[in-house]
């Protein structure tokens, strides 16, 4: 299968902070592509970097084209960086650490050209063995940023990707891709899953340290609140155990979990044995839960213990850093 966009072409935008070790692996498969090269093109947004000589050549041989950007600003603004000189009528999102198929601008293609009227696909990105990297919850699809196509007029429309959702002091960034999504839902696009056109993303949070990495870039979801409060509520990481619906259960325990082992010091210093008792074990049963995220990993059993203290005072920073952003940009 080898379908062509006429006159439509594709726009591969690539943020990156230039490790080869990353771009090596998806250049390689990007050669691979089926569709015909000269219906697609390579934009490479560099993020507060600049490549090497080396690196610089072997992209240049490859086609690609590249913009810079300094100093960092994450990868929401280099996407719409790139975005902005892309010649293609649609954008591919992608990301350098991730393997497309041999045969997934095809795929993605094909369908774009079977409906015109589409604004976004949503491809399908898979864990090495062919598990998905996030279960799907409800009809709503994830707007992951390495397998995400979007109609070059309507990422315009919308203004692109809100650059708000990266911390330069910190260099963390999160929920910029959810955001994307909501703010495209709202503005009524066409938005159709495409499973067969797919890439495949390497685990994630495999280092010692990664569970407080994860805890502290949710500081960036008071944000997403603000600016999309119904489908925040409705539509993020909602989880059905049975008759009982669960919004982020893994940031609701580890609220419970400091709630609850604060409790238990105030408790005990005030003589409530038994009471402390209580609200001890609920927070190691909320403790539980955040560990299972790890699969109870006992190895990293001792950073866990702080991963929900970590949470809080995330999204404690994050709504003060949200009522900030939103203050500087109000009206006067």
């Amino acid at each position: 299968m080898n379908p062509t966009l006429s006159p439509t072409m594709l726009s591969v935008v690539v943020p990156t902070r230039g490790e080869e070790s990353r771009l090596g692996p998806l250049l390689a498969a990007l050669s691979r592509q089926t569709l015909a090269r000269e219906r697609w093109e390579l934009l490479l947004a560099f993020d507060g970097v600049t490549p090497s000589l080396a690196l610089a050549a072997r992209l240049e041989f490859g086609g690609a084209r590249f913009v810079f950007l300094q100093p960092r600003r994450g990868p929401g603004a280099a996407r719409n960086l790139a975005a902005s000189v892309a010649t293609g009528d649609w954008l591919a999102f992608t990301e350098d650490d991730v393997t497309p198929a041999a045969d997934w601008l095809a795929r993605a293609a094909a369908r774009i050209e079977a409906e015109p009227a589409l604004d976004v696909v949503v491809g399908r990105t898979m864990k090495p063995g062919g598990v998905a990297v996030h279960r799907q919850q409800g009809r709503s699809p994830l707007y992951l940023p390495t397998n995400l196509f979007v109609k070059r007029a309507t990422f315009t429309r919308v203004g692109g990707y809100c650059e708000d959702f990266f911390d330069a002091a910190s260099g963390a960034y999160f929920r910029e891709d959810t955001d994307l999504g909501f703010t495209l839902e709202e503005a009524a696009a066409a938005i159709a899953r495409e499973d067969a056109a797919v890439v495949t993303h390497p685990e994630e949070h495999g280092g010692m340290l990664d569970p407080l990495r994860w805890a502290r870039r949710h500081m960036m979801d008071p944000l997403l609140q603000a600016r999309h409060p119904a489908r925040f509520r409705a539509g993020l990481e909602v989880h059905r155990f049975g008759p009982f619906t669960v919004h982020r259960p893994i940031v609701l325990a580890c609220k419970v979990a400091v709630a609850a082992a604060l409790g238990a010091l105030l408790l005990l210093a005030l003589g409530l044995r038994p009471a402390a008792i209580a609200a001890g074990v609920i927070a190691a049963l909320a403790w539980g839960v955040v560990w299972a995220k790890w699969r109870f990993d006992p190895r990293r059993f001792p950073v866990v213990l702080f991963v929900p203290f970590v949470m809080v005072w995330a999204l404690a920073v994050g709504h003060w850093r949200a009522r900030r952003l939103r203050s500087s940009r109000a009206p006067t």
